[in-house]
């Protein structure tokens, strides 16, 4: 058996899904940045710790030494500052996500028996009942950026046969996902900022159920498809409840009516058109558009991975319990 390789293996999922990787018998190598936060998640695994970057043409040839699996998780995923120009963010994360991947796909070519891409509901778009036949239509910067990765590696497969797989998860969530923080910060007073009342429905993924599927997707899928990994749509304010409940608190039924939020969006979006730049307070993407996304319903169907034989380990009230747990015994919520 050959080494199975991780991008992004100390990230979030990438963490879960390298000790899942190791568990099953497989010999992992995991390609990290240097200046990566979080390593302490996988350094005490059973793995090979490569120092990288998907950017790096002449390093991912050493990275894919002996390599016949790939695992490609590495993403730009969030604003790293809170300015951009017009076009910055979206150079910034297709850089990564686009580039990076054709890198990676590239330098793999001939080398690897399996290349399972993780891309994104994002790369989808929203819609209230969406499956892999669905027209792409991504409404995010991030979401043109893995719909462009995904694009190309689908691409390659078509003409070359490049063994490519790709999984889009929901909106991730569980234990190590460190950026929940700040919504357990508004827990602590039993409260979120809900656009609305929180009643639509979103396409969360638990982390561990996540990995299940992408193992089965890797042992039994076929080259070239395409498979969504959500779960039962959730209410906003079920799953933010739920994790109020998990971290014992008691979420408020308070929420900020859209109405109140459109004046300002309509100012911070003319200033930004006048000057000819984007701001994101906070490293978070506040516009007219992400009210409409955050306040309707997405549901991404997972039928196609269910007839792969997936079924969630965890139900949702499990998994929020579990990703409560973990941050109380952090001291995080």
């Amino acid at each position: 058996m050959g080494i199975t390789l991780v991008t992004g293996a100390a990230g979030f999922i990438g963490s879960h899904l390298t000790e899942a990787l190791v568990k099953s018998g497989r010999k992992v190598r995991a390609l990290v940045q240097e200046d990566s936060r979080h390593l302490e998640f996988v350094k005490g695994l059973d793995v090979e710790l490569v120092y990288g970057d998907i950017l790096d043409k002449a390093g991912l040839a050493e990275a894919l030494r002996d390599v016949d699996e790939v695992f490609h998780l590495a993403a730009g995923v969030r604003p790293r500052s809170w300015f951009y120009s017009r076009t910055g963010l979206f150079k910034e994360l297709d850089r990564v996500n686009n580039i990076g991947t054709r890198n990676l796909a590239d330098a793999a070519k001939g080398k690897i028996k399996n290349f399972v891409y993780y891309s994104s509901i994002a790369a989808a778009g929203v819609g209230p009942l969406l499956d892999e036949t669905s027209g792409a239509l991504p409404e995010t910067e991030y979401g043109w950026s893995k719909y462009n990765g995904e694009k190309y590696l689908l691409e390659l497969f078509r003409s070359e046969k490049f063994p490519v797989k790709v999984v889009r998860p929901g909106s991730v969530f569980g234990p190590r996902h460190l950026n929940m923080a700040l919504v357990f910060n508004f827990l602590r007073f039993s409260f979120f900022p809900f656009f609305g009342p929180g009643n639509n429905t979103v396409p969360f993924t638990y982390v561990e159920n996540l990995v299940d599927a992408t193992l089965l997707v890797a042992e039994k899928a076929p080259f070239g498809e395409v498979y969504f990994v959500t779960e039962d749509p959730l209410s906003m304010r079920r799953f933010f409840g739920g994790l109020a409940a998990a971290s014992g608190r008691r979420l408020s039924g308070f929420y900020v009516p859209l109405w109140l939020l459109y004046p300002g969006f309509l100012l911070k979006e003319a200033v930004e058109r006048l000057f000819f730049f984007r701001f994101f307070p906070l490293r978070m993407d506040l516009r007219l558009d992400m009210i409409r996304v955050a306040s309707g319903d997405w549901v991404c169907s997972s039928e196609k991975l269910k007839k792969l034989g997936w079924r969630p380990r965890f139900t949702a009230a499990e998994a929020l319990e579990k990703t409560g747990r973990w941050y109380r015994e952090k001291g995080l919520a």
